[in-house]
């Protein structure tokens, strides 16, 4: 299938992004020059002209955008003392010595820390990357590092946020629902290492299911989500709780007939 395919470069490029959650040294150096906005920190070492402007521009629309579509908008994260930090390095090669990620990493980001870490010149990385990083940030230091979740929610909030990827993805789910090709919710749910996952099936199968609960219910439901889990709440109780679903099947069946039924 030609949309499996496309989907494998997804695959390893976000295995590589989500994976790295733990904390790693600053990156202290001479050679980094700083600009600042409201919610942003960009160290970098050289970027082709308006490259830094761009990026700022942009990361402050998605902080926006992001944190309105999943009802945190009363909860200002980042401003000021708080800024998350991008750091761009020069190069892929500089990138990879410095985080000690595998050569085909586009990104690494530290949750607890608010930091990203990536690098300069990446096709994707303006519409899929910043978004995706961003998200996965902001979502769990709304909820808490200790709430434990599956793949599937983790991944399908950050992937929800991408803008060159989501539409291919949603496309390609509604293909595969057609073709009865999808995981079933109990046994994607139960997913929890990305070496078992189909790239081409899980990836936008996580996006389109967070994407129904976002526009299908709107961001206040997804804040009452948010909040249960933040709260100690299990993913599955405060899932059914917050939408009124009476089991995960249930949910699984208003889903495929969303995704289906959508333009």
């Amino acid at each position: 299938m030609n949309y499996r395919r496309k989907l494998i470069f997804s695959f390893f490029l976000y295995t590589a992004i989500s994976a790295n959650v733990s904390v790693y040294a600053e990156v202290i150096s001479s050679f980094w020059q700083t600009d600042k906005s409201q919610h942003f920190i960009v160290n970098y070492q050289h970027a082709p002209y308006g490259y830094i402007p761009e990026i700022i521009d942009r990361a402050e629309k998605y902080y926006n955008g992001i944190i309105d579509q999943l009802g945190y908008r009363r909860f200002d994260f980042w401003s000021w003392d708080n800024r998350a930090r991008i750091y761009l390095f020069k190069e892929g090669a500089d990138y990879i010595k410095d985080t000690n990620r595998v050569g085909w990493s586009g990104a690494s980001v530290n949750v607890k820390d608010r930091v990203i870490k990536t690098f300069i010149g990446q096709k994707n990385f303006f519409d899929s990357i910043l978004p995706h990083e961003m998200a996965h940030i902001i979502f769990r230091e709304f909820v808490g590092e200790k709430a434990d979740l599956p793949l599937w929610i983790e991944e399908g909030v950050a992937c929800s946020q991408e803008k060159s990827a989501l539409k291919e993805r949603l496309r390609g789910i509604k293909e595969l629902l057609n073709e009865g090709a999808y995981i079933e919710i109990n046994k994607l749910s139960a997913l929890q290492d990305y070496s078992s996952i189909d790239p081409a099936i899980f990836y936008s199968e996580s996006a389109s299911l967070i994407v129904f609960l976002l526009k299908r219910y709107g961001p206040g439901q997804f804040l009452d989500f948010s909040r249960q889990l933040r709260d100690g709440v299990k993913w599955q109780e405060a899932l059914l709780k917050s939408y009124q679903f009476e089991n995960l099947n249930e949910f699984e069946s208003k889903w495929k007939e969303y995704i289906v039924a959508a333009n």
